[in-house]
């Protein structure tokens, strides 16, 4: 695995994308890209942001309210080094009011979900911490594959315990708000499994990792967690619809969907929104984070 497959670092191996909730539980994967590719550029290229961008995945017609605000796109916690795109909340670049260092704080905490899932991932799997022993860029995607659905059957044995289903069962049966610091998909990270050591990738608290070993960076992290849309953390969706023909519209609802996901408007008030929810119910949202 030379060339394209080898980081600055000079490490080889390849870049892996995750999408989890609060409780570990993988719903989307994107295994397989050159290692020498950063966060970006592999964001740029997953199932996930062309599926978006594409007007594919997720249907317009269901509603997320913030606030005062209703948005139809889901939205991913991330880093400041990510462009400002409407379905990506970066932090506030410099927070000068109490409202907005709260929001980074919380937005931060929730983003470590996804250290957590790397960090599990290679604890209970030893074999990725050893990426050397796969032969193949094949071989190493496919054993990081069987690594995650392996590990989802784990989390699943714990069905009952998923911190994330009674938030929401608490919600919609009126003992409490469905909105939490954790509901929706809370983490999505690209990862680089199959390099050895640490290395950097780019500023901020997001979360990589390899399958040779840990290395911070700033990560994506799938959003729900500020709001109260938890209807999708009832019944986590499947893997991506991967439909490769344009949607009904043809091209031009190809290039609206493209436009629509580059907002930058839309990105401003949408992290302005998460701003207001996330002060409004700091005593409930931060209460986990604080010692």
């Amino acid at each position: 695995m030379a060339g394209a497959y080898q980081s600055r670092k000079g490490s080889r191996g390849v870049v892996v994308e995750a999408v989890c909730d609060e409780d570990l539980w993988i719903w989307h994967l994107f295994v397989g890209a050159p290692g020498s590719l950063n966060d970006i550029n592999d964001m740029n290229q997953s199932p996930l942001y062309v599926d978006v961008t594409a007007g594919r995945w997720p249907p317009r017609d269901v509603p997320c309210p913030i606030s005062e605000t209703t948005c139809t796109l889901p939205y991913n916690l991330v880093d400041g080094i990510y462009p400002r795109y409407a379905f990506l909340v970066s932090p506030h670049p410099m927070p000068s009011t109490d409202e907005a260092n709260t929001f980074n704080s919380l937005q931060e905490a929730i983003r470590k979900d996804v250290e957590r899932l790397f960090g599990v991932l290679t604890k209970r799997f030893h074999i990725a911490l050893h990426p050397g022993r796969c032969r193949s860029v094949k071989q190493l995607s496919m054993t990081y594959k069987a690594v995650c659905i392996l590990h989802n059957m784990c989390v699943e044995a714990r069905r009952d315990t998923f911190l994330s289903r009674r938030r929401h069962a608490r919600g919609t049966n009126g003992g409490g708000s469905a909105g939490g610091e954790g509901e929706g998909p809370a983490g999505e990270a690209a990862a680089a499994a199959g390099g050895h050591g640490a290395q950097d990738g780019g500023s901020g608290d997001g979360s990589t990792a390899a399958a040779g070993g840990a290395e911070p960076g700033g990560g994506i992290v799938n959003g729900g967690g500020l709001s109260a849309a938890a209807d999708a953390v009832a019944d986590p969706p499947s893997a991506l619809n991967a439909v490769e023909q344009p949607p009904a519209g043809g091209m031009v609802a190809v290039f609206d969907a493209w436009g629509e996901t580059r907002n930058l408007a839309e990105h401003e008030q949408l992290r302005a929104d998460q701003t207001a929810h996330v002060w409004s119910d700091r005593g409930e949202l931060l209460s986990p984070y604080v010692v």
